[in-house]
């Protein structure tokens, strides 16, 4: 497992960074992604898992990482890249990440969620306005606010920003969580690649207190108000359920008419109406 120990120095680095927000949570977590890749990809299901178990905890905070971030080498030995769009193209849909973070970071991170929703589940191929803006539909996003800051330095200045965290932060694969305790000092964990829900289980339960760790036992209904579509695959993972089990369910909210199923090429998944 690449894990270590992150100095001091890194860790005044993270707390001063401009665009971390006061939260009153003893773990923030800053997952390092780069958005167009498969990996990020297969990273969601334990991203949305950690957030409903363990976001009275702790804050999950993405930083965008472009392949041109000095990583390109790096970024060819990640699996299937998402190629649709040009260098060029890849950076403005970044930038677009940045401005609906302004916004706030769950709104930014509803955003990274839908957008790739449209890339890696309905994979049509459609032109980066658009994509921009039906990333946007299923936001809590003001739109006029979003618009204008998609125009302004504040979304350039935001991504320069994730850039020198990396940097400072020597990523050199993605996806990279660094856990870093607010209140605890000389204490973080850096952890690359993909890894077991339990491996970062583990590393949260160190850096709390075990005696009053007490994760939250998530409801079908509180993951349908913060995700409008998802995979029978991660129901199953999320709720430590059969696939037979996780269909089952699924299959009944449809005929209550709470879901639909949508068949897209090779993805078939499911929506909130």
């Amino acid at each position: 497992m690449n894990a270590f120990l992150m100095n001091n120095q890194s860790t005044k680095t993270d707390i001063t960074h401009s665009t971390i927000e006061q939260i009153n949570k003893p773990i923030i977590i800053y997952y390092f992604v780069h958005p167009f890749s498969n990996t990020y990809w297969q990273m969601e299901p334990i991203i949305k898992k950690l957030t409903m178990e363990y976001g009275a905890f702790c804050s999950i905070r993405p930083v965008i990482c472009p392949s041109s971030l000095n990583l390109q080498e790096v970024c060819k030995h990640e699996e299937q890249v998402h190629s649709s769009f040009a260098l060029v193209e890849q950076q403005t849909i970044l930038l677009a990440i940045k401005a609906a973070a302004l916004q706030g970071n769950k709104t930014g991170r509803d955003y990274l969620r839908n957008l790739q929703d449209y890339l890696f589940l309905y994979q049509t191929d459609i032109d980066i306005t658009t994509l921009i803006h039906q990333a946007c539909d299923h936001t809590n996003i003001d739109l006029h606010e979003f618009e204008r800051d998609l125009q302004s330095i504040s979304a350039k200045k935001a991504f320069e920003s994730d850039i020198q965290l990396a940097q400072e932060m020597e990523i050199e694969q993605f996806p990279t969580l660094v856990f870093l305790g607010q209140h605890i000092e000389d204490y973080s964990m850096k952890i690359a690649g993909l890894h077991t829900y339990e491996t970062y289980t583990f590393i949260l339960e160190e850096m709390l207190n075990k005696e009053i760790m007490e994760k939250s036992k998530p409801s079908l209904e509180d993951f349908f108000k913060l995700y409008n579509r998802f995979k029978t695959e991660e129901i199953a993972f999320i709720f430590e359920i059969s696939i037979k089990k996780a269909e089952k369910i699924l299959k009944q909210l449809q005929l209550m008419q709470q879901i639909t199923k949508i068949n897209n090429g090779s993805n078939t998944f499911w929506e909130i109406i």
